[in-house]
């Protein structure tokens, strides 16, 4: 699902984000699939979750291999 990227300003942007404390859940694999899908669509080299208003500290990076969304199977 693509996500509206928020904005400087955002209070939401100035929000202390916690640690991933569960790894290899469902909700995890969701979020990073998301964000892949938001960053492609806004043409960006990354995102992190607060940027969509998510309070988490995951960020994501991306470039031109084809299979990276191969890897989101390992988390």
């Amino acid at each position: 699902m693509i996500h509206p990227i928020l904005r400087m300003g955002d209070a939401r942007l100035l929000r202390v984000s916690e640690a991933v404390r569960d790894f290899g859940t469902v909700e995890l694999r969701t979020l990073v699939a998301d964000m892949f899908d938001t960053m492609h669509a806004a043409s960006g080299a990354g995102l992190a979750a607060p940027q969509i208003g998510v309070p988490l500290r995951v960020v994501i990076f991306g470039y031109a291999d084809p299979d990276a969304q191969s890897a989101l199977s390992g988390l």
